[in-house]
């Protein structure tokens, strides 16, 4: 069985600083099987059950969160502008990562994980996981059928970059929605400019795979079982 020294343990599972919970081990703050233990380099096993104040430590994990991210925020970690790290109170939020950003405009479905496989998976063209995106446009718009078939072939959206094959379909007079399964830079922006949409107002992505913004006001966030976000997303 793996051994794990306790500040190492209690540190990584975010309980404090490596210096902090030497001292709260120090302070006889914390149990190892219903033990006091005072020293910060005793080695747990993975079946010990570690308390601090009483309180079971759960082990480090991998962490799956869902945001209902607001236009005028950044999807990253800038001190220099609104992040959507600022939206989310978790003690793991200093290792997360964003798992497909959205533009600082752009609302929607966002993923925070410390999961870098996961990430990859969701965000790899190869794993065909489709991203839905509804476009509300200033006037009314149209989609044509060669709207329809460019889309679903592959669209250029500069001179030798072709997206991967999607779909446009209309909502209402103003509004469509385009699936992809891809994340260029500026990809949503880019494929309405090439139709000649340039008049959107709002994008929001609504969907990753069957994953949606369900139950979630803009600025709400919760966290989701690996095992759940997997199959919402991957099936």
């Amino acid at each position: 069985m793996d051994k794990t020294r306790l500040d190492k343990f209690l540190s990584n599972a975010h309980v404090g600083t490596r210096s902090e919970v030497k001292k709260y081990i120090k302070q006889e703050r914390v149990r190892v099987n219903g033990k006091v233990i005072t020293d910060p380099s005793y080695h747990i096993m993975s079946s010990d059950v570690v308390t601090f104040d009483g309180e079971k430590i759960a082990p480090h994990r991998n962490v799956y969160i869902i945001l209902y991210k607001p236009a005028g925020f950044v999807s990253t970690t800038s001190e220099r502008e609104p992040t959507v790290m600022n939206l989310v109170v978790h003690p793991y939020i200093k290792e997360l990562h964003i798992a497909g950003r959205l533009d600082k405009d752009v609302e929607g479905l966002l993923i925070l994980t410390n999961d870098g496989e996961f990430t990859h998976k969701v965000i790899s063209p190869k794993s065909h996981v489709e991203k839905e995106y509804i476009i509300q446009f200033q006037n009314q718009i149209t989609v044509t059928e060669h709207m329809k078939n460019t889309i679903q072939e592959g669209l250029y959206i500069q001179p030798g970059i072709k997206t991967l094959p999607g779909k446009i379909e209309q909502v209402d007079e103003r509004t469509v929605s385009i699936v992809i399964v891809e994340g260029k830079y500026h990809q949503i922006k880019r494929m309405c400019a090439a139709l000649g949409l340039s008049s959107w107002e709002k994008i929001t992505r609504i969907r990753i795979g069957n994953l949606t913004l369900h139950g979630l006001e803009k600025g709400e966030w919760k966290e989701i079982e690996k095992k759940d976000i997997e199959y919402a997303i991957f099936g």
